[in-house]
């Protein structure tokens, strides 16, 4: 993947590629984004995924600290009272939830597919992870265009233009 697409992803997920530029001998993703740039958007809709429960504590407790700071109440007319408890048990729900946002280890093309291979993820992160991989197959690995697998040799996941530009031919089935 290009530098730019890489660098974005970097600077929007923090949490999940923190080790982007870490040594070897700790994680593969030293080497970056192993594949085209067709695929950032699937890639970007899963890191939103992954971080949504993350981003959700977060943006509470931004909300409910500023209404604190102004006047100590919720804004809705008989907003009750925010006590120092309300706002430190948000606080802490929002630290709960950073440290469960999954940390990529490699994200790479492997038999045409996605890998996309995490650490510290639970079940509904792995759904996730698995329903991206599984759109990586429907979708073009340079463009982003909707592709297929080839399986000449290689596997690659290309649209029409990129497969004949490759030098795929049709396969039949059979």
């Amino acid at each position: 993947m290009r530098e730019e697409l890489d660098k974005q992803l970097c600077e929007k997920y923090p949490l999940i590629f923190k080790n982007r530029n870490a040594p070897m001998t700790h994680t593969a993703m030293c080497w970056g984004f192993e594949h085209g740039d067709g695929w950032y958007n699937i890639i970007d809709v899963l890191c939103g995924l992954l971080y949504s429960d993350y981003v959700s504590a977060k943006e509470r407790y931004e909300a409910v600290k500023q209404y604190y700071e102004k006047d100590g109440k919720y804004p809705w007319k008989g907003g009750r009272t925010i006590t120092p408890e309300i706002l430190e048990e948000l606080r802490l729900k929002m630290i709960e939830q950073e440290q469960l946002v999954p940390v990529a280890s490699q994200v790479k093309e492997k038999f045409g597919g996605l890998r996309f291979y995490v650490d510290g993820a639970n079940k509904e992160h792995h759904n996730f992870i698995w329903f991206a991989e599984n759109m990586s197959y429907r979708t073009c690995e340079e463009c982003g265009a909707p592709g297929k697998l080839y399986t000449q040799g290689w596997h690659t996941t290309l649209c029409e233009h990129h497969a004949k530009e490759r030098g795929y031919e049709e396969e039949t089935e059979e």
